[in-house]
């Protein structure tokens, strides 16, 4: 005698369905075992142990069938009142226990006391330290980089960058930093480099242009030498002094040339640094080339190239982006490990963000779970309490028939003492 609907027996788990069928099955022996009892009581009597133990067994089954099927369900669907206690009573239960879990699981005291004793840190460094983890987490890092950067306004970052560059440089006086720049060059004789680069481009522009030279000498060159071919000789003459010169200059350190140049070239950077026309100067040719067009449009498009590398990369089989990304994840989680100042740190950083928001949120907590409770309809809600408990609930009613016929024995017994035949 099931008192559910076939759909509900249909989906009831197995170990849960079986156990309903054998308190029900118990149910039914102990009413077929009392009218075999009263039967036959009168021919052997002490079957009425049998039948005293058989009727308080049934009645005990009845009645912890009632009050199991009462939490869930009208019994045999009659609207009997405080019946089908668990679905009546849904948005209330869901709210109580919001309100229970809110109250009693989310206090900050609570939790700050669970958390003493773990090493958050150490836990995430660990797990970090295996490779293809943080591989992973580099590559959802990749994958989510491109998301972001669509998700921007393209114009504001545009502009906030162009904003942001061109202040910083406008900021910075040109003048001094590049006798700065200069100065670094020449501590460490640097400049005599560019003047070695210079004449390496002397010597190659000779060679290159040696016959247009001599062309420029010769059309220059009044119409007797050329009669005599001595414009030739000038222009070899010229042309040899000019290399043998640009040989020496190459070839001596201590040059009058190099020295000549090292001497402007420091000259060059006390002006820079020192002088207020120098700066003046300075000043109006970095203002002149921030205000240029093309700079300008340079800048406002630094946005879009960095978007462009960043999706070009992240998209690549051997991103660079995720190479970096993953390093500095295994880099830190060394550094976790390595240092119990920074762990500590973390640590503590971590839970309190962990204790903070969750306690500002404890209130959404509770009123998510009563808003979850209250969209179920009553009978997957009851289905679902049911589940829970399914197995417990069968146990009280096999309990409460096995109670029952001793306790129907044991009133039986007792009355034969005080009141016998």
């Amino acid at each position: 005698m099931e008192f559910a609907t076939p759909a509900a027996e249909t989906d009831r788990p197995r170990p849960r369905r079986r156990l309903h069928q054998v308190a029900t099955g118990l149910l039914v022996a102990m009413l077929l075992l009392y009218a075999v009892a009263t039967f036959y009581a009168p021919s052997y009597p002490w079957l009425d142990f049998v039948r005293a133990f058989a009727e308080a067994a049934a009645v005990g089954a009845l009645a912890d069938w009632f009050a199991v099927v009462a939490m869930f369900r009208h019994p045999l669907g009659l609207p009997i009142p405080h019946t089908a206690i668990i679905p009546r009573n849904k948005d209330r239960i869901g709210a109580s226990l919001g309100r229970f879990v809110e109250q009693n699981f989310l206090e900050p005291e609570l939790l700050a006391a669970k958390l003493v004793d773990v090493d958050l840190a150490r836990h995430a460094a660990d797990w970090l330290k295996q490779e293809r983890r943080s591989t992973a987490v580099a590559s959802r890092v990749a994958d989510l980089l491109p998301q972001l950067l669509d998700a921007v306004e393209d114009e504001d970052v545009s502009r906030f960058i162009s904003e942001q560059l061109l202040t910083r440089v406008g900021e910075i006086e040109a003048a001094p930093l590049a006798g700065e720049v200069l100065g670094m060059l020449t501590d460490h004789n640097r400049h005599q480099e560019i003047m070695d680069a210079l004449l390496k481009s002397a010597f190659q522009l000779l060679g290159e242009y040696d016959g247009m030279i001599r062309q420029k000498i010769t059309e220059n060159t009044a119409w007797l030498f050329r009669k005599f071919a001595l414009d030739a000789v000038v222009a070899k003459t010229l042309l040899s002094a000019a290399e043998q010169q640009l040989k020496e200059v190459s070839e001596d350190p201590a040059h009058p040339w190099r020295l000549r140049f090292d001497a402007a070239v420091r000259d060059f950077v006390v002006k820079l640094t020192t002088s207020p026309e120098y700066l003046a100067r300075g000043e109006q040719l970095k203002a002149e080339l921030l205000q240029h067009p093309a700079v300008r449009t340079y800048v406002g498009g630094l946005w879009g190239e960095i978007k462009r590398a960043v999706r070009r990369d992240a998209a690549g089989a051997g991103s660079k982006l995720r190479e970096r990304v993953a390093a500095v994840i295994l880099g830190f989680a060394d550094a976790l490990l390595a240092d119990d100042a920074l762990r500590r740190k973390v640590n503590a950083w971590a839970k309190a963000t962990i204790v903070r928001t969750v306690t500002s949120r404890r209130r959404e907590v509770g009123l998510l779970i009563a808003e979850t409770m209250r969209r179920w309809d009553a009978r997957t809600f009851t289905e679902k309490i049911e589940q829970q408990v399914g197995n417990d609930l069968q146990y009280i009613r096999l309990n409460g028939t096995i109670i029952g016929g001793l306790a129907g024995v044991a009133i039986y017994f007792v009355t034969l003492l005080l009141f016998p035949h």
